[in-house]
């Protein structure tokens, strides 16, 4: 189980870092002057949940079964395998 752990936790990091890569080109048009998105915002707390899954888990060790590490480790790849496929707009 602790490997799958480390798998997924790797893969939310480099999920986190194409989606920090990507953002200019999904964010072109918010900046500081005009309104704020409301996907903006998701995108935004969508890399912070990338890269705070892993921590998240790490500090539960203690605390949570294998299993509940697991799942919040998994989340943010379950979320964006969902995002993938709806349709945009």
């Amino acid at each position: 189980m602790r490997a799958l752990i480390v798998i997924a936790a790797v893969a939310d990091l480099a999920l986190g870092a194409l989606l920090v890569a990507v953002s200019g080109f999904v964010l072109q048009g918010v900046n500081d002057t005009g309104p704020m998105m409301p996907e903006a915002i998701f995108y935004v707390l969508m890399i912070l949940w990338c890269l705070a899954a892993p921590v998240v888990a790490w500090l539960a060790r203690d605390g949570y079964s294998a299993q509940t590490r697991l799942g919040i480790v998994v989340s943010p790849l379950a979320m964006a395998a969902a995002l993938l496929l709806v349709s945009p707009g």
